[in-house]
């Protein structure tokens, strides 16, 4: 089995060599990966052309894109793998989580979906807890029920499927699953920790903007119009109490709630 990553980067130096090693170092699995630049102008690409020059599994192009969820397509649309994973450009992929990967897909032939565990960092890369998925039946319909940086997607159900959605901004990658789930993919979850990430993306600056898009969403693909505005509602909350404890350095609260362990 043939492995494809792809990241996204704008103005990344400052954590994509952590990315980069963390995806070149996996070992166990045939893999490409694929960077996709939007014309950054801090160094970023002279440090992926630096990487691409040493290592043939590189491929890469660097060009003014429409936003995250085109970056993401343009990968999708040079990806050669039988599976793919997408990883942000300050987010890393734990030390043999490419091998786990390719031996569940080994195990489970009938799926489309492979997730695991989330190592949640602070901005300064210190780990702050462990974050599990919680129950895709009974989330999917208004929050993202997966680990993005942790999950896998088989390249034939992308191509049933489709890619992701240009006009969003936040929650491309919600409105991604929530197509696969509805179209009857096969999800199959590993209890492992597969990748690192850190606060700080844009879900996390554009907290509102975010919830906003997964209420439309989940409104657009059936979801009863008040039983999303009650949710919409309750995440804001949540949101809200999560980015006042990190801000405050009281973190560790979090790990009182299930989906929150704590970091070993």
């Amino acid at each position: 089995m043939k492995l494809s990553i792809i990241t996204v980067t704008y103005n990344s130096i400052a954590t994509l060599t952590a990315t980069i090693e963390s995806v070149l170092y996996q070992a166990g699995a045939e893999l490409e990966y694929i960077l996709i630049d939007g014309a950054s102008t801090d160094g970023t690409v002279d440090l992926i052309r630096a990487y691409a020059i040493k290592d043939p599994r590189i491929r890469w192009i660097s060009e003014p894109d429409g936003g995250i969820a085109d970056a993401f397509n343009k990968g999708l649309a040079m990806a050669t793998g039988d599976w793919i994973g997408i990883l942000n450009s300050d987010d890393c992929y734990s030390p043999g989580a490419l091998m786990v990967v390719d031996n569940v897909v080994a195990q489970h032939p009938e799926a489309g979906v492979i997730h695991g565990d989330l190592l949640r960092l602070d901005e300064h890369g210190q780990p702050l807890f462990l974050l599990k998925p919680p129950d895709i039946d009974n989330t999917v319909w208004h929050q993202m029920p997966t680990n993005h940086p942790a999950t896998f997607v088989s390249r034939a159900v992308y191509e049933q499927v489709g890619y992701f959605n240009k006009d969003l901004k936040i929650a491309m990658d919600y409105d991604l699953i929530l197509r696969l789930y509805r179209f009857g993919a096969k999800f199959v979850y590993i209890d492992a920790v597969l990748a690192h990430m850190r606060y700080g993306g844009a879900s996390d600056d554009r907290l509102w903007q975010g919830l906003r898009e997964v209420w439309k969403i989940s409104v657009r693909q059936g979801y009863p119009r008040y039983k999303a505005s009650a949710w919409l509602l309750y995440r804001a909350v949540i949101g809200l109490i999560k980015n006042v404890l990190r801000q405050v350095g009281l973190n560790g609260l979090l790990t009182l709630h299930p989906r929150f362990r704590k970091s070993e």
